[in-house]
């Protein structure tokens, strides 16, 4: 079982959902062979999805840094795939207190993004929390203290620039690389479970040039066809905006 989640993906940007400039062919794919349904944000979308209680039941409603996830509960959907025989590996983003918290999983291996906390705590040594940024600085051309979002569009910022690295470093592609090379060590006779979670499209904004010079060539052709009707419907729900207003499924 591979489970894959990405963090603050906007609803309806999905090619599945009908958006005009948005381009996901292999989510779509997915997305037509599955279940959908909304989730909360960040701390209590993944606390749900590991102890399979809605964000009501678990308590965690809210972004809140340095609380033990085993106070939240000890019982894990990993935990228990681990109990009955399975491999269990976590890649990218977990985003729990203390940072190597495994929760269940066998391993985990870290990219949890900006980590103010984790840094404060452990006054920027990554190693203790961090897998991605220590592999990013052993690179060829990548100096010894590189940081991962000193570029894109961070959470206050109106200026977007695209990865300026290649793009074999992105962290996107990083997480990808170490799920595949994960499958590859795998225990042939034994059933796995892999985490696999993306820390984008969270901020900073970073995708490479290509992508981000497709997204703009878009929306240009686009605005100078359409601009009246977006001047005057632009408060009127349409197809890829009327999720905002639909209720969660029921718990």
């Amino acid at each position: 079982m591979i489970f894959i989640c990405v963090d603050e993906w906007r609803g309806d940007c999905l090619g599945a959902a009908g958006h005009p400039f948005v381009q996901t062919p292999h989510l779509d794919e997915l997305a037509s062979r599955g279940p959908a349904s909304a989730t909360p944000t960040c701390v209590p979308a993944r606390v749900a999805l590991f102890i399979g209680q809605s964000q009501e039941r678990h308590g965690r409603v809210g972004y809140e840094e340095g609380v033990k996830f085993d106070d939240v509960d000890p019982v894990t959907l990993q935990g228990e795939f681990r109990r009955a025989g399975y491999q269990t590996q976590a890649i990218g983003k977990l985003h729990v207190y203390p940072e190597r918290s495994r929760v269940g999983f066998d391993d985990v291996v870290l990219h949890d993004g900006f980590l103010h906390y984790a840094r404060k705590e452990h006054r920027r040594d990554y190693k203790f929390f961090d897998d991605f940024v220590p592999w990013l600085r052993r690179q060829p051309g990548v100096t010894a203290d590189e940081e991962h979002f000193d570029h894109g569009a961070g959470c206050n910022s109106t200026v977007a620039r695209p990865w300026d690295k290649a793009e074999r470093l992105h962290p996107t592609s990083w997480t990808g690389s170490q799920a595949v090379e994960w499958l590859y060590r795998l225990d042939p006779p034994r059933p796995f479970s892999l985490y696999l979670s993306f820390h984008r499209p969270h901020p900073p904004y970073d995708p490479p040039a290509w992508a981000l010079e497709s997204i703009s060539t878009c929306r240009l052709l686009s605005a100078d066809s359409a601009i009246g009707n977006t001047i005057t419907n632009r408060c009127a729900p349409t197809a890829t905006t009327s999720w905002r207003s639909a209720p969660s499924p029921p718990q």
